[in-house]
């Protein structure tokens, strides 16, 4: 039989699989914990998560800049060549008289990486000293966002859009897809280190 310390009764998460609320104890590097109801995953030790989240999200913003300002992609045609951005792409969609899908493009393209790259920093800047409560929300709110992201989406009708123009002209990767492939990278990685219950601890010492 387990004895659960004062400190440990603060910590209370809830499971995303069934959700029922239980008491987290401290788990040291390299373990996990389970949910007691559905024996889900609940939460893992993740070794200075925040340190490594701050250091990827910032790769990420600093790499975000090029991605978006260098072409992504170069077709050469009949001798003529055209290179486009992320943005030219959707400046296009915009005069080829599809203004909704434009704006989707750009939103989830460069507006919501965006967001939960600046997100993630704040929250790794900040999870001591601001308000816990403000800073779940903020996290839950990354989270909602991030399924509407289309970095990765993006990045798999980028190489199809390689292999199927392949044959009618000469389509060659530019290094914005170098760093918009980073970004991709660094962003997945930076969210998943980042340890949540930290901030349930703040709350539970407030």
């Amino acid at each position: 039989m387990s004895i659960t310390s004062p400190q440990e009764q603060n910590n209370w998460l809830s499971c995303t699989h069934c959700g029922a609320r239980q008491q987290m104890p401290s788990t040291p590097a390299g373990t996990e914990a389970f949910c007691f109801q559905c024996n889900s995953s609940m939460c893992s030790h993740v070794p200075r998560g925040v340190q490594r989240t701050m250091a990827f999200s910032l790769s990420a913003l600093i790499l975000f800049i090029p991605a978006n300002v260098l072409p992504i992609l170069s077709m050469s045609k009949f001798g003529y060549e055209t290179k486009s951005t992320i943005w030219q792409g959707g400046v296009a969609l915009w005069k080829s008289g599809t203004p909704g899908i434009a704006v989707l493009v750009l939103l989830c393209s460069i507006g919501i990486p965006l967001a939960k790259i600046t997100g993630l920093l704040y929250l790794c800047a900040t999870w001591k000293n601001s308000q816990s409560t403000r800073n779940s929300y903020l996290l839950r709110l990354i989270e909602a966002i991030g399924r509407w992201s289309m970095l990765d989406v993006f990045l798999v009708a980028i190489l199809v859009a390689l292999v199927k123009l392949g044959a009618l002209a000469t389509v060659a990767p530019q290094l914005g897809l170098v760093a918009f492939c980073a970004v991709v990278v660094l962003t997945m990685v930076a969210s998943s280190n980042f340890d949540s219950r930290l901030l349930w601890k703040t709350e539970a010492s407030e």
